[in-house]
């Protein structure tokens, strides 16, 4: 897939950062990427288990709390890391460079805040989970969780520069950061449960059939935004760039491909795999399918959009 070009960065206005790397380069580049779904999974994870504990919906254990807590705790930590160690696609975190200034942005603080109820949760988990200290814990990790998604969707489109007739795409991309990072986390969710619970699990059952709605509603949000995208090129007169010719045949066929890996092959798995045995395998195949098919679908919108024709 080809890398999106500098005059087209420039024709929309955007800010190029420091050292002359195209704003959309550097924002839709693979580590970038790799870390920003990886982050958004551990976030999805997060909300899923929390939103489990406070509905009093989780089975009891100490260890099937633990572990999907420091599975997230990796995905979330990822790239704070990356800033920490001074890699060159991480300069900062969520606005924010701890090497270099000792105050978070508002976006670090609210990023920040989802260790507190983490670590209480751990401190909480002692096997039974109906303790109400360990609901409220649960409670709180999904809704920070929540605001981070939409806070690092907000900032992003800022980050982009995008101009005011592309704001209803700036609307949507919260919308379905959130959306596709709760199916990710769902996916990891049923992979942990698998793993811990060696039970056979229906495959119409209710939490199953919850995350599949949320897999469908991943993908009509991705048609919205890149409807909206098209919308922008068709109201600049050259449309055809995306839907004809070898760009627009290109295209279809990435959107086609991603589309079946992000969702598609991750909604089959879940709807026909219920025996215990075949569970694990089956989780760990939707899991690691969704997150390379949302790593694809950051790096192809991030081409199209520096396709963008000037206005």
């Amino acid at each position: 897939m080809a890398e999106p070009n500098d005059a087209s960065s420039v024709a929309l206005g955007r800010q190029d950062p420091p050292g002359g790397v195209p704003r959309a380069q550097s924002l839709f580049s693979v580590p970038t990427v790799v870390i920003q779904t990886a982050t958004a999974a551990g976030h999805g994870l997060w909300m899923v288990l929390g939103t489990s504990l406070a509905l009093g919906l989780y089975p009891d254990g100490r260890g099937e709390v633990l572990v999907p807590l420091a599975i997230g705790l990796i995905l979330v930590s990822l790239g704070l890391l990356a800033t920490c160690l001074r890699l060159p696609f991480a300069p900062e975190w969520h606005g924010w460079n701890p090497v270099r200034r000792m105050m978070p942005t508002p976006e670090g603080l609210v990023a920040m805040a989802n260790y507190l109820p983490m670590l209480a949760l751990a401190g909480l988990a002692r096997g039974g989970n109906d303790f109400w200290a360990t609901r409220l814990a649960g409670a709180a990790l999904m809704l920070c969780s929540l605001a981070t998604m939409v806070f690092t969707s907000r900032g992003t489109s800022r980050q982009l520069g995008l101009p005011a007739d592309i704001a209803t795409m700036a609307n949507v991309q919260p919308l379905g950061r959130t959306v596709g990072a709760l199916f990710a986390g769902g996916l990891w969710f049923w992979l942990c449960l698998a793993a811990q619970v060696e039970t056979r699990s229906e495959p119409f059952n209710p939490w199953r059939l919850a995350l599949l709605a949320v897999g469908l509603a991943t993908g009509v949000v991705e048609g919205m935004r890149w409807r909206s995208l098209r919308q922008v090129a068709e109201d600049r007169g050259q449309s055809e760039r995306f839907t004809t010719g070898r760009l627009g045949t290109s295209l279809m066929a990435w959107r086609f491909g991603v589309a079946a890996l992000s969702v598609g092959l991750p909604c089959i798995l879940l709807v026909t795999h219920g025996e215990a045995g075949a569970q694990i395998a089956a989780a760990g195949v939707a899991t690691l399918s969704c997150l390379v098919g949302q790593c694809l679908e950051q790096r192809l919108y991030g081409h199209a959009y520096a396709q963008l024709p000037e206005d």
